[in-house]
């Protein structure tokens, strides 16, 4: 069997930084094709679920994945730190 869709259902709405209203989403299963057809797998149901279950196509691994945030360096005034921790 191979994967085919993502099953993804929509949890809610937020407000983003710029005060546009938003969906959050939540991959609940996924939709699988095999020799006999299509076959379902429900992984999760949230609890505030309105009955609507929508499948999308299965994405490639990098596409899902976001870039890590840059490390910052914890003293931003560029000074070394203090290697006399007592502990």
């Amino acid at each position: 069997m191979r994967k085919i869709y993502d099953a993804v259902v929509v949890t809610g709405e937020y407000q983003d930084r710029q005060g546009n209203t938003k969906k959050r989403y939540l991959t609940v299963g996924a939709v699988f094709e095999g020799e006999r057809g299509m076959s379902l797998k429900l992984e999760a149901l949230p609890v505030s679920f309105n009955g609507w279950i929508s499948f999308y196509p299965v994405r490639e691994q990098s596409e899902t994945r976001r870039q890590p945030a840059p490390r910052r360096d914890p003293d931003s005034q560029g000074e070394p730190f203090d290697d006399d921790i007592p502990f």
